[in-house]
């Protein structure tokens, strides 16, 4: 059985995050009425874009205690239904972003692009490590030992790769709209941020 509980297990989180309040980017002038109308429509597109991942951050962030599973049946059952879920909200979070349309400002569509890429290889990895836990036959110590902890190892490495949301944090109006949208505030709020 693990350990601990994954830690890496929220790099979703660490991603979600960048793209929450908690870039600190900021423009000197002041606004027009039409940049003003423009920066509004960001904030709705950077919005929709956080709420598409919020169900998927909350997800991401909660996986099952190890040490809280009262049986080797449990821990498999709550593991295989956080990776169901997780899996679930990232393909639900493609979907979302996908219909929030394309960016109004330069540099949106490629942050997007990064990100779905990102989500769609976390959903993958995801979808791996809970059919491997499906097959894991809880009476076989030994074939529980070595299967569970080889799962979460699987999803463990996403946290080694880079966060395609840092190019969010160069583009001084989506960094902007970032820390105005309700739903990107939420992300900061979920993952403590």
């Amino acid at each position: 059985m693990p350990r601990s509980t994954p830690p890496a297990l929220v790099l979703p989180a660490v991603v979600a995050l960048a793209l929450s309040g908690g870039c600190t980017t900021s423009v000197q002038g002041s606004a027009s009425a039409d940049s003003a109308a423009v920066e509004q429509v960001a904030v709705a597109w950077v919005d929709q874009i956080c709420g598409s991942l919020l169900p998927y951050v909350k997800a991401a962030i909660s996986p099952p205690k190890p040490a809280a599973a009262p049986d080797a049946a449990t821990l498999v059952r709550e593991l295989r239904d956080w990776l169901s879920e997780s899996e679930r909200s990232a393909g639900s979070a493609i979907d979302g972003m996908e219909a929030a349309g394309p960016a109004p400002v330069d540099g949106g569509d490629e942050v997007v692009r990064k990100l779905r890429s990102s989500l769609e290889t976390m959903q993958a990895s995801f979808r791996d490590a809970r059919t491997r836990i499906e097959r894991v036959d809880i009476t076989d110590r030994q074939q529980l030992q070595r299967e569970v902890p080889a799962a979460v190892e699987s999803v463990e490495r996403l946290a080694s790769t880079s966060s395609p949301m840092a190019d969010l944090q160069l583009n001084p109006e989506l960094a902007r709209a970032g820390k105005e949208a309700a739903g990107c505030k939420q992300i900061a709020r979920e993952v403590g941020g």
